[in-house]
């Protein structure tokens, strides 16, 4: 599995090194899969906000370790749920933003975030100016 450090667990035991990378792998796929741009679902939303709200304010140890949090309580992520893999691939992008980024975390200053309320700002003005025209 991969570690909030960018290490991999599951080391001890049965499996070794080979199915720790393994993990490791899929569990990159997984979130890497949920980062894709796509139309979000509701519950995706509404996850990555939850996550944001708890982030607001963190340091980049403290996202490290809510990410690791994360793909403990999450288990295996490619049996997850979408609004499961949207919360670690949230943490995992905001423990990744954090860095470097010498501060605390703010949505204010995410400008991945900034650039999606601008676009759903967009979206709503333009069904509402769609409904009016037609």
């Amino acid at each position: 599995m991969l570690e909030a450090d960018g290490n991999e667990s599951g080391r001890d035991g049965a499996g070794g090194a080979g199915a720790a990378a393994e993990d490791t792998r899929d569990t990159e796929a997984v979130i890497e899969a949920a980062l894709e741009p796509h139309e979000p679902s509701a519950g995706e939303v509404a996850a990555r906000d939850r996550v944001r709200a708890k982030a607001e304010g963190m340091a980049h140890h403290e996202a490290a370790a809510a990410l690791e949090a994360a793909l403990k309580s999450a288990g295996d992520l490619s049996r997850a749920d979408a609004p499961t893999r949207a919360a670690v691939a949230e943490w995992q992008r905001l423990t990744d933003l954090l860095l470097d980024h010498g501060g605390p975390y703010s949505t204010g200053s995410d400008a991945y975030v900034q650039g999606q309320l601008t676009a759903r700002d967009s979206h709503k003005h333009d069904r509402v100016a769609g409904r009016a025209s037609g």
